[in-house]
């Protein structure tokens, strides 16, 4: 009888440590189901970002007493004026940046700016509205 009894002990632990395996199994089950399947890496450079992907990097902002600023290829440049929509830019190497007059669309006023498009120096011409410039030398790498 006590081999018996011993029998049942051993018998109700091995089903406790099944029924544990189980849960620990259904468990990993679960959280495998609600991971991506997908094993690549999700980090990506600020390169990589620049290269086709959807996600935009803030712009170079440049403000209204700068005189110089660094862009990498990519990126846009965001030109601070005191009145946006009447303020003239003009570039010296637009094949180093493409330019864009600022603008109200109605909706919202946005200031003029860049794109850096190629490796270069370039120097943006900011006219004010009362006939004052500024220079703004930008290096693209």
């Amino acid at each position: 009888m006590i081999r018996t009894r011993k029998a049942a002990a051993t018998k109700a632990t091995t089903t406790k440590v099944a029924a544990l395996g189980v849960a620990g199994l259904l468990g990993i089950a679960v959280l495998a189901g609600c991971s991506s399947s997908d094993e690549s890496s999700t980090e990506t450079t600020s390169s990589e970002m620049s290269e086709g992907s959807s996600q935009m990097l803030p712009p170079v902002i440049i403000a209204v007493d700068q005189t110089d600023a660094s862009a990498v290829v990519g990126d846009f440049i965001d030109i601070l004026t005191d009145d946006p929509v009447n303020t003239v830019i003009s570039v010296d190497n637009p094949e180093v940046l493409e330019i864009t007059q600022g603008y109200d669309d109605g909706s919202a006023i946005f200031n003029p700016g860049a794109k850096a498009v190629a490796v270069g120096t370039a120097v943006i011409t900011v006219t004010n509205p009362d006939g004052a410039t500024r220079n703004i030398v930008v290096v693209v790498s």
